[in-house]
Parts: C-alpha cells; structure tokens; sequence
C-alpha cells in the first residue's frame, strides 16, 4: 500500500480535477477506450449472421465495464494530484485546476458551497494547524468517487472550532468521499474525529477508563 505524506490544510473543518489538470493522457485513455468499443462492435457486425445477433451485446458489456474501470481509475489519479499537490499548500491556482467552482461539502451535519469557501476554510485551518501533515492511508476509486482514509497530525497554533491556540499536538483519523465531474472535484463528504481532536485540545474532558 503506497503512503502519501504532506503538509497540508484542514479540509472542510477538515470543515473543510479536471483531467486538463491531470493531463491528456487520462481523457486519452477514456478516448481510446470508446473508440475500441465502437471499432469492436463493427467488427461482431461483419461476423456470421448467427454470430452477430449476440456479439455486439456482449462487446457492449464488456466495453462498459472497461470505460467504468479506467474512468475510475483516472479519478484516482486526480486525487492522489488533489492530495499530494494541493493540500500541502492550498494554493488557489490549483484550487482552480482541481476543484469545481460549485463544489458542495458536507461535514458534521452542515452543507457549504463554492470554491471560495473551500479555500476560506482552508486558509483559516492552515493558521490553526500550520505545521499539519497529512498521511494517505488508503485510497480507493469506484466510478465516479474516490474514498480517501487519512491520518492527520499537527499542533494546535490557532483558532481551531472556537478553541484558542493551546500550543498541543493533535492526531486524529478522517475519511473523505469525493465525488468527480469533468475531471474536477464537484462533491466532498467529510468525516473527521472532532470529539478526539477537542479532547486532545483539553477542550472535552476524556472520559475516565471503566
């Protein structure tokens, strides 16, 4: 299992691509792949007239199994871009390639759209944890979303959820579920262990062990 490690902004509190950012090679891929598709099915055309009724059906199938298959795993490496490139920086101009203008992210029971509120929550996080690094632990893509399980660890410098810089080092486990739309992020679903990182603040008190 490949490891990617960065420094990076709490995304979506946590709160808080196109395939132009990725390159050409992967609509290449998804390109080539349709094309084969059609040059299949013309091929099971021309067969035996007994043939040909139950070829092209078949050809189908398979076709969109593989396009399903590559467009995933395309999105995937969009995300390991999203999650080695943008994160450690929050950089807009990358926003820009990678996330949609109209992204919507849910978090904690909340929904916020734009990209202009990813990036202010990204900002406002990098002053809480500025030293925060980010782990990829596992990273898997199916159609067209990508699951991301991180570990997040930095120290507390900053305003972070209304609690004042408290100079403590944090480590907590998130999961994200992004979703993928002409090559660009177009939905976040996030889930962060907020109750671990208050805890380990001195905000919440641990409960004491039975």
């Amino acid at each position: 299992m490949r490891r990617y490690k960065k420094r990076a902004a709490v995304v979506t509190a946590l709160g808080a691509l196109g395939l132009a950012a990725f390159g050409a090679g992967a609509a290449d891929a998804v390109g080539t792949v349709h094309g084969n598709a059609g040059a299949d099915t013309g091929s099971s055309s021309s067969s035996s007239s007994s043939s040909s009724s139950r070829a092209p059906s078949l050809v189908s199938a398979e076709s969109a199994s593989w396009s399903h298959g590559t467009t995933a795993q395309a999105n995937k490496r969009i995300m390991q871009r999203f999650t080695s490139e943008f994160l450690p920086t929050g950089d807009p101009a990358l926003a820009r390639k990678f996330i949609s203008p109209d992204i919507v992210m849910h978090f904690a029971g909340t929904t916020q759209q734009g990209r202009d509120t990813y990036l202010g929550v990204v900002a406002a996080n990098m002053k809480a944890f500025p030293d925060l690094e980010w782990t990829v632990e596992d990273m898997r893509a199916e159609g067209d979303t990508v699951a991301v399980r991180y570990v997040m660890t930095g120290t507390h410098q900053g305003p972070f959820a209304g609690v004042e810089a408290t100079g403590k080092t944090i480590r907590a486990e998130s999961m994200a579920f992004y979703r993928l739309a002409g090559g660009k992020i177009v939905e976040e679903r996030a889930q962060l262990d907020m109750l671990g990182i208050l805890q380990q603040m001195g905000a919440v008190p641990v409960a004491p062990a039975a």
